[in-house]
């Protein structure tokens, strides 16, 4: 390889290195703790829950068949299922974390423990996508996807 070739690839290296923005050290804790406040905050039903989302957010959840767009519309389902029950409480089952630039990825399986106001209680085991945004320093999720995990026939 000549000289000049060897220079440019050199250059094309460092440019490379200088424009991606990798991520800081205390990204993906930061991120877990986002991540574990709101899953707190859900669980108790406390409001600062919505705080953790971007207004232009997007949630596919299990329990109806169309995303909720934006975050006024996942507000009016989260306050709708918790006015329907006497608890709601979301687990994670082996979270992961992955931070690319500013953008944060939480993902795993869950169970969701419901026990309605009408009803006897019930479980639902599934898997999680939420895909993260780092706003202002601040971690915010934008986009989620919660499935359940299909239920055995035998």
């Amino acid at each position: 390889m000549s000289y000049h070739a060897r220079l440019f690839l050199g250059c094309l290296v460092a440019v490379a290195l200088l424009v991606s923005t990798p991520a800081i050290a205390g990204d993906v804790d930061d991120l877990k703790a986002a991540f574990s406040n709101a899953v707190k905050a859900y669980n108790s039903k406390d409001e600062t829950f919505f705080s953790a989302m971007t207004d232009q957010g997007v949630v596919f959840s299990p329990a109806v068949p169309f995303a909720q767009d934006g975050k006024a519309a996942y507000e009016e389902y989260v306050r709708g299922t918790w006015a329907s029950t006497e608890s709601a409480a979301f687990t994670p089952v082996n979270p992961q974390f992955k931070v690319i630039g500013t953008t944060g990825i939480a993902y795993g399986h869950y169970v969701i423990r419901l026990k309605p106001k009408d009803g006897g209680a019930r479980a639902i085991y599934g898997r999680y996508t939420v895909v993260f945004a780092k706003v202002g320093g601040k971690w915010l999720a934008a986009a989620a996807h919660y499935s359940a995990l299909p239920t055995s026939s035998n």
